[in-house]
């Protein structure tokens, strides 16, 4: 039964599979062809064997795989391990700011990051409630040959259409989209129409609009993330009559966290087709060049006076400069940064000869401070009146993303700033050519100050009221893509 590349393929996949199976006392590992990938090891054991069996039985017959055994849905540790897996994929080597993901190739044969779409396709179809494959079609009539686990993986690497359930976008084999077979239901009246037909940028935040609440991409927003990006290379064809001409960024991330929580295929098409980005709310801009187009960084007095609020306050604080992360007390909450939210692991800051440093003396200054505690009320009602009061006197500013943390900047900074500033270096007119899409306190300015600003539908109430459109929708419903969809490409006119 080796008689086609596809068994080839099949058959490689059920190889590591079995492996995978059959090691699963000791957790599994399999050494990446590629240079740029390390060792990888899935720390996992028997959470991920329903899944990783059912894969493998399909590799060795043609069966479809079927998810009805609540036993196949993959745990939230091995969704940490798969996590764990991208992100060390991408060393820090050198310049901070600059990317070492690497673009996948289409190969013969699958590689790491193949399979591992195999295990992300099982749990986005495990999230939309999909009980059984078999009921996947290629069409929205429902016509159209049935896919096997090959034919979704090699979609999800670009090489073929995938139409999953409940969802009307159509991926063509020749890479172009087409529109939603049912428009929505959403109201837009003639005057958004108006402002839409004139969007040629989108300029997206990540946790919380891109990246669900479990730190994944909704398919539907991947979808639309992938077609915003193909447009970003070569601008949309007459044929689709929309300008889309950029997407970019517009995050509190650092700019390797934002690419690693993006995941590999997405990270990688952002690092490699040079798309620019506003990075650390807006203290960080660089151009689909990498030329930074705008930076600034917090006063050491600033920097000092916040260490010594952190001290009273008995919360933890980390420290930004560019990618490089600091902190002062490796504690849960600053793990827990690295681990669900993917940015690199900060490091106790330290004198050449090993001796504790206080934040204030790393030269030359942070770019910003998180200031971080679990109990939410504590920093609403006590560190942050105090942060405020701090920040007026030592020429700094009080923004936030979540609830658990507070950020530090230079004054006159945020998120919004570093969106224009891009945008006038990109020749874009910001009130007038971008969607801006968002969800926290720090979004709002950018949201109000866009040419149409859209909120998501889990976003907090300072950002709705500053949108123009909120969405019915949350991140972990797809809301980010749902949103291009209709204000960017223009799906439903």
């Amino acid at each position: 039964r080796m008689s086609s590349p596809r068994r080839s393929t099949q058959s490689l996949v059920a190889v590591v599979l079995l492996s995978a199976i059959l090691r699963e006392g000791s957790g599994f590992a399999f050494q990446s062809r590629g240079s740029a990938f390390p060792r990888w090891s899935a720390l996992t054991r028997t959470s991920t064997r329903p899944a990783v069996a059912s894969m493998f039985r399909h590799c060795a017959s043609d069966e479809d795989v079927t998810m009805s055994d609540p036993d196949d849905i993959l745990s939230g540790r091995a969704r940490e391990v798969l996590d764990q897996m991208s992100r060390s994929a991408v060393p820090n080597r050198g310049n901070p700011f600059a990317s070492t993901v690497q673009r996948l190739g289409k190969a013969d044969l699958y590689e790491e990051s193949e399979l591992m779409n195999v295990l992300s396709i099982h749990n986005e179809c495990a999230e939309l409630g999909i009980s059984d494959l078999k009921s996947i079609k290629q069409s929205p009539a429902g016509e159209g040959p049935e896919l096997s686990l090959h034919e979704l993986v090699m979609a999800s690497i670009g090489d073929e259409g995938v139409l999953l359930a409940n969802d009307t976008s159509v991926l063509t084999s020749a890479g172009a989209f087409t529109a939603r077979a049912q428009p929505l239901q959403y109201q837009i009246d003639s005057a958004m129409r108006k402002r839409i037909k004139g969007i040629r940028a989108i300029a997206s935040d990540v946790d919380g609009t891109l990246l669900s609440s479990r730190q994944t991409i909704h398919p539907r927003t991947r979808m639309a993330l992938k077609r915003a990006l193909q447009y970003s290379e070569g601008g949309s064809t007459k044929e689709e009559k929309i300008g889309i001409e950029c997407f970019f960024p517009a995050t509190g991330k650092s700019r390797r966290g934002a690419l690693d929580s993006l995941g590999i295929e997405i990270g990688s098409m952002i690092a490699e087709g040079n798309v620019p980005g506003v990075y650390l709310q807006g203290l960080y801009c660089v151009d689909g060049g990498g030329e930074v187009v705008f930076e600034k960084k917090l006063t050491v007095d600033a920097i000092a006076a916040a260490e010594e609020l952190v001290k009273e306050t008995g919360i933890s604080v980390v420290a930004y400069d560019g990618d490089d992360l600091f902190t002062t007390d490796t504690t849960d909450i600053v793990v827990h940064l690295h681990e669900h939210y993917g940015e690199p692991l900060p490091r106790l800051i330290v004198s050449a000869s090993d001796m504790a440093m206080n934040l204030s003396e790393h030269e030359p200054s942070m770019h910003k401070l998180l200031l971080m505690d679990n109990d939410v009320e504590k920093l609403r009602t006590v560190v942050r009146p105090q942060l405020e009061v701090l920040a007026a006197e030592f020429d700094a500013t009080v923004t936030q993303a979540l609830p658990t943390m507070l950020e530090l900047l230079p004054a006159g900074c945020s998120k919004a700033m570093g969106v224009t500033k891009l945008c006038s270096a990109l020749g874009l007119n910001m009130g007038e050519e971008l969607l801006a899409l968002g969800d926290a306190e720090n979004d709002a300015e950018m949201l109000n100050s866009a040419a149409v600003g859209v909120a998501m539908g889990n976003g907090c109430p300072i950002a709705k009221e500053a949108a123009d459109f909120i969405m019915n929708e949350t991140a972990d419903d797809g809301a980010a893509g749902i949103a291009m969809e209709i204000f960017a490409f223009r799906d439903f006119e």
